[in-house]
């Protein structure tokens, strides 16, 4: 990430929402390795949305010194939320493929998508699966990129994914890889 990146993340999330981000993403590493060691990966790629979403809601009501500003703003807190758990798990994402060893060269892309994936993809299918999905997203001229994604993953998902989690996972994918961009 260039100087510039860093100025213009931090001039389109603000600094308190970062700080939470990286505390999210921290958090969320911390209890993968312990707490939910054994909890299935699907859970885990929601966590930071979770965990970031309550640590603003906590960050907002100690700023404001009331808990009733979450009551009477909650849109607004709810959509700072969004935004750290969105930037946490971008961090997330990017940890994971710092941290994995023994992977061969691919994409930026391809990595997010392979660490979201996790835990819905056989881990036999895991490469492929992603590859096809960074194709069909990087290629999107149509708008259907989406729609595509979800029938990509379908086609390589385990048996007991439902629809839902596969239409919930492909806005993760287009949402972190949106923010990829813009930073």
């Amino acid at each position: 990430m260039s100087i510039i990146q860093i100025i213009d993340t931090f001039t389109f999330y603000g600094i308190d929402i970062i700080i939470l981000a990286l505390f999210t993403a921290v958090i969320t590493q911390v209890l993968k390795k312990t707490i939910l060691k054994k909890v299935k990966k699907k859970l885990i790629t929601f966590l930071p949305f979770g965990l970031g979403t309550l640590f603003y809601a906590i960050y907002a009501a100690i700023r404001n010194m009331s808990f009733y500003y979450l009551v009477n703003n909650y849109t607004s807190v709810l959509e700072h939320g969004l935004s750290v758990a969105a930037a946490a798990t971008l961090m997330y994402v990017l940890y994971e493929q710092f941290v994995r060893e023994g992977k061969t060269e691919v994409s930026a892309t391809e990595k997010v998508i392979t660490t979201l994936i996790e835990g819905y993809v056989p881990k036999t299918n895991l490469a492929a699966a992603a590859k096809a999905v960074a194709r069909v997203l990087e290629c999107d001229v149509t708008g259907n990129g989406a729609t595509r994604a979800e029938e990509i993953i379908a086609s390589y998902a385990d048996s007991d994914v439902s629809e839902q989690d596969i239409k919930l996972l492909s806005k993760l994918i287009i949402e972190t890889l949106a923010h990829m961009s813009v930073n």
